[in-house]
């Protein structure tokens, strides 16, 4: 004979193994972190800020260790002066980018490139640099690329060397398992 008791029993049991598994089915973002909550800059290139500066997307573009390297990537200015970023890496002497009032550079642009002599820093590594403007000092280490990416070899200073991706390209090779 089932009597009201048992039933409500069997019901706040049944709830119980409900809810407990519910909870191990769900509490994982409990105690792990959830990626889609971190930021992050989804590009190739550093994202520094320095004095009223923004510097986005930077990077280096060089054919070699030895070679000239341009920047790429903006300087944004969102304050009401006028500000200079110099950038530094390695020996080579610093660039400097004259930044107007609410107004950003894009050193894609021809009109302002900016190339830095001898990087000392092979593609697929990153360049130690300080970036430095309104007296406030900022060390980053930014990304050197070459034209390995079609996109990024307009920008090699002196032309892209195919040269150097040239074994990069599939070859075939005669199959010896007879499939």
């Amino acid at each position: 004979m089932i009597t009201a008791r048992m039933t409500a029993g069997r019901r706040i049991a049944t709830s119980l193994a409900v809810a407990a598994l519910a909870f191990g089915v769900t509490s994982c973002g409990a105690i792990n972190q959830q990626s889609t909550t971190d930021q992050y800059n989804a590009s190739d290139g550093i994202h520094v800020d320095v004095a009223n500066a923004e510097v986005r997307n930077l990077m280096f573009v060089a054919n070699t260790d030895d070679s000239k390297a341009r920047l790429i990537g903006s300087v944004v200015n969102d304050s009401d002066s006028a500000v200079s970023v110099q950038i530094k890496a390695g020996s080579a002497a610093a660039v400097s980018i004259d930044v107007p009032a609410n107004q950003v550079v894009k050193l894609e642009d021809d009109k302002n490139e900016k190339v830095i002599s001898s990087l000392g820093v092979k593609p697929g590594e990153h360049a130690e640099t300080t970036f430095t403007a309104a007296g406030e000092n900022v060390n980053f280490s930014v990304p050197v690329v070459d034209g390995t990416l079609a996109e990024y070899r307009d920008f090699v200073p002196g032309g892209y060397d195919s040269t150097t991706t040239e074994h990069l390209k599939p070859v075939e090779h005669e199959s010896t398992s007879g499939h």
